[in-house]
């Protein structure tokens, strides 16, 4: 069994947030398990290139092969993988492409389709309707001419039950498997116990009002992006400071264009010394930062997955999520809430989640999430491409 993944950025283009790390987990612990695959990916990293990696060829550089090819326009277009690209699909069995609205994907199921190699399909949230509504039109013309010439012979994946039924809605008769995200538990089980001053000092990278006796923190991670719902949270959050007025909201990640909306909200707020936008963090320091916090809240417009409401259960932290994420279990779980995206909606969950006992939630958090393992995962996908093998 021969597997080529086809994803049109790859570790360590880590300013592309979650869908970078969860394909970068996802292949190490295929290598692990014993899966033979190749990726094939570009050296784009946001707006310059991967300088570590020596592009057009393949490289071991984690244990398996991998090819960055160059990218002509930065996050655009890859003319030596236009060019090239049917050269790698030939020696395939089974073709995962990863991505939808990037040059890649069409000329990836085009080659794949012609040379009758099984085609796997990850759309990463991109069919949600939030996400169609941007770029509506153009949207609308890429699906109709790229991918719909091809369904009957694309196997879609989808990470949660949300996202099949989001997928489906675009495509009624589309074959979908659905394999969630992953998470490594042990990761997050040694974390640095912080004082929430201690916290505070470390993680303000920005002129900040230090508290004395802070009430609570609460905390956030995604690319600085619309999609995300950031604004939301921060009037939610302006909304919890009349209970708990000391309290400190920190939000994480890479700006996408959105971080200096951010801060103009916090200064018509007048709350701009109570939120701190700490930039992307990474390794211990991540795991710190959701272990020490009082709750970690996403009003997300849209999420396939979501895998920092992942990371943060799996630091034992209840978590707010959004109805437009698939997040509805940790109600019936007890860690969290799945609420619209209001701004009333999600500050009266957060301040039910703080009357509530935080022991009890942190040990139903820890109980829910042990089924997002790695370990776990990577067997789902082995079973899965194997019927993919034995199908063919």
């Amino acid at each position: 069994m021969n597997i080529l993944i086809i994803i049109p950025s790859f570790y360590p283009a880590v300013i592309y947030g979650g869908p970078i790390f969860t394909s970068f987990h996802t292949c190490n612990e295929l290598k692990r398990i014993g899966v033979q695959f190749k990726v094939v990916t570009t050296n784009a990293n946001g707006k310059s290139k991967l300088e570590e990696v020596e592009p057009n060829i393949f490289i071991d550089n984690f244990g398996y092969p991998v090819k960055y090819y160059n990218e002509t326009v930065i996050g655009k277009f890859s003319w030596s993988l236009f060019k090239s690209i049917k050269r790698d699909i030939q020696n395939a069995d089974i073709v995962h492409i990863q991505g939808l609205f990037s040059t890649p994907i069409p000329v990836s199921i085009y080659w794949a389709s012609k040379l009758k190699k099984r085609i796997v399909l990850t759309p990463h949230g991109t069919l949600g309707k939030w996400c169609l509504k941007q770029n509506g039109i153009l949207k609308k013309i890429w699906l109709n001419w790229f991918i719909k010439p091809y369904l009957k012979k694309i196997i879609w994946h989808a990470t949660a039950e949300t996202e099949k039924k989001e997928i489906l809605q675009v495509f009624p008769n589309a074959n979908v498997k659905v394999i969630a995200n992953g998470i490594y538990l042990k990761e997050f089980a040694n974390s640095n116990r912080l004082t929430k001053l201690e916290f505070v000092k470390q993680y303000s990278q920005q002129p900040v009002k230090l508290i004395s006796n802070v009430n609570k923190i609460i905390i956030s991670a995604g690319r600085l992006q619309k999609k995300k719902g950031f604004d939301i949270l921060i009037n939610a959050f302006n909304k919890v400071l009349k209970n708990f007025p000391d309290s400190v909201l920190f939000i994480a990640g890479e700006d996408e264009g959105e971080r200096d909306n951010l801060i103009s909200l916090t200064k018509s707020l007048n709350i701009s010394d109570k939120v701190v936008l700490t930039g992307l963090i990474n390794g211990q320091l991540k795991v710190d930062f959701f272990a020490n916090a009082d709750l970690f809240v996403l009003p997300s417009h849209n999420e396939n997955f979501g895998i920092v409401y992942t990371e943060a259960l799996a630091a034992k932290t209840p978590i707010v999520a959004s109805t437009n994420t698939p997040w509805e279990e940790v109600e019936e779980a007890g860690c969290g809430r799945w609420v619209p995206n209001t701004v009333e909606d999600t500050a009266n969950a957060m301040l039910t989640l703080f009357a509530s006992n935080r022991d009890v939630l942190s040990k139903n958090a820890l109980e829910y999430v042990k089924r997002f393992d790695w370990s776990n995962i990577a067997i789902e996908f082995k079973n899965f491409y194997k019927t993919l093998e034995n199908e063919s």
